[in-house]
């Protein structure tokens, strides 16, 4: 499907109301701006603030922090002073998410609960898989977050939401799918149009998407709740998920030098606006393309100068912390770098390869999704492989090559979720939230830690984030009690709810 570019950032304000005298009401609304922002205008809003509104919040909690963490790349400039320390600079993630993603998001459905209008329930439906996405990653690498009461504050008055559990989030957010997902099958229109810059209003895409993040959430359970896990996942699979990479959920950004803000790409501006140096591909990473000989590599990575040839091309250690200017990047030629940013890379959410790999673990576990794992992983590796031509600048790999990758390294059985999962983690390259998550979850692929982690971590690898410290001094009672709820206490080292030993 093509994607919607967007085109305008939402700089309007609310205004004042008339005052109450008699005969002036008129004279103090000015009849060339609207009182309230339409829903599908705020719905753009929510929706590019999901990714992010300024690249050094992403920087900070992606880039520095999670695809560093599960060996993605190695920002040798910054490691390991912050990503293996707490609190260093993952506060961002938190508080920008609340104070703009979060806030807009509740009142667009307060705005839209209290509508008369005829779309309002698939309006409704259709914001609901949005706050999925929204709370689904906060809670994923916080923990127990606030939910139930978060975004209250000018609506309700509610200035300390408390922390909900999340456990109560994710068996609230499943029944939010499910109910969004019934919605949308019971037909109706959507008043969003092209305002919806991921699927243009299109029900059909919302209804797989939802039932995909639906299937998410299920596989996070397996640790914790099997019987529930699988449960929903069925659920999720026979309602319909994604079944190609046109269904993927992902934003087109803009080409705008200009812009500072949402707008432009958040992960390829900040692998593009650092210094030559600076994130590199770890050799974790290089490696594991490497030795398969898998075609992604020379799609992915690059040496400083553009060449993706992989003789020319090495990772960089984890615990190398040099800034040589040997090593590959994030390819400059499709993530940009040396002086060019690519601003309007697309910006993926989930992609339909993750989807396919997820039904092939749900066929291994439980024999659902059509019983056979390996028609799911195939499916998954050569999705996974094909969307990377969503970026352009002459992406493609080829399907021979393809064909050969799966014939060299056919789906094995016996190590069925070591396979899948290791191709979930290359898959979700650049997401380093749900790569970390699905780490955490599977135990896959195994990574070594850094050197630092004997005496910052007690050896081990990051499994949260910390909660900023804004929190302390905004919500001190109700983080506490969050805080009383963690097994070990507020450190990164601690595990969230979901993430059993």
């Amino acid at each position: 499907m093509k994607k919607m570019k967007k085109i305008f950032i939402i700089i309007a304000a609310l205004f004042m109301l008339g005052a109450c005298d008699k005969g002036f009401d008129e004279m103090n609304v000015d009849p060339t701006k609207p009182a309230e922002l339409s829903p599908a205008t705020k719905f753009s809003y929510v929706q590019l603030y999901t990714e992010g509104e300024w690249y050094g919040t992403y920087l900070f909690y992606n880039i520095i922090q999670l695809m560093p963490n599960v060996q993605q790349i190695n920002i040798t400039s910054y490691h390991p002073i912050f990503t293996y320390k707490e609190g260093k600079n993952t506060h961002f993630f938190f508080e920008r998410q609340y104070s703009h993603t979060v806030k807009n998001l509740v009142d667009l459905q307060n705005q839209i609960e209290n509508t008369t209008s005829s779309t309002k329930d698939v309006d409704l439906a259709i914001t609901n898989i949005q706050k999925v996405l929204v709370f689904s990653r906060l809670t994923d690498v916080f923990g127990d977050i606030p939910y139930s009461e978060a975004g209250l504050g000018a609506i309700e008055g509610i200035r300390q939401p408390k922390y909900d559990t999340q456990e109560f989030i994710y068996d609230d957010m499943l029944q939010l799918l499910d109910d969004a997902v019934n919605t949308l099958n019971a037909g109706g229109t959507c008043s969003f149009g092209s305002a919806d810059i991921m699927y243009g209003g299109d029900i059909s895409k919302w209804k797989k998407f939802g039932n995909s993040l639906m299937l998410r959430l299920a596989m996070r359970l397996v640790k914790r709740d099997d019987a529930k896990a699988h449960l929903w996942a069925e659920k999720a699979i026979s309602g319909g998920v994604m079944t190609s990479n046109d269904d993927s959920a992902y934003l087109m950004m803009e080409n705008n030098s200009n812009d500072q803000g949402p707008n432009v790409n958040q992960l390829t501006k900040c692998f593009s606006s650092r210094h030559p140096n600076q994130i590199k591909i770890s050799k974790t990473f290089f490696d594991y393309l490497n030795n398969h000989n898998d075609p992604r590599l020379s799609v992915l990575c690059s040496t400083v100068d553009g060449d993706t040839t992989p003789a020319l091309q090495s990772g960089q250690d984890i615990n190398d912390f040099s800034r040589g200017a040997a090593n590959s990047k994030p390819n400059i030629n499709i993530f940009g770098g040396s002086g060019t940013i690519i601003y309007d890379a697309p910006f993926f959410f989930q992609t339909y390869a993750e989807v396919e790999l997820m039904e092939a673990e749900a066929a291994f576990r439980w024999g659902i999704a059509g019983g056979n794992p390996a028609t799911h992983y195939n499916a998954g590796v050569t999705a996974a492989m094909q969307y990377l031509s969503l970026y352009g600048h002459g992406v493609n790999i080829p399907q021979s090559d393809i064909d050969t990758y799966l014939t060299n390294y056919p789906y094995d059985a016996n190590n069925a979720l070591k396979m899948i999962n290791e191709q979930y983690w290359v898959a979700t390259f650049g997401n380093g939230v749900e790569s970390f998550s699905n780490w955490r979850r599977s135990g896959y692929p195994n990574l070594t830690p850094l050197d630092v982690a004997s005496s910052l971590t007690g050896g081990v690898i990051p499994r949260r984030f910390v909660y900023p410290g804004s929190e302390k001094l905004n919500n001190l009672t109700e983080l506490q009690k969050a805080i009383d709820r963690i097994n070990g206490g507020d450190h990164n080292t601690s595990r969230v709810w979901w993430d059993m030993p």
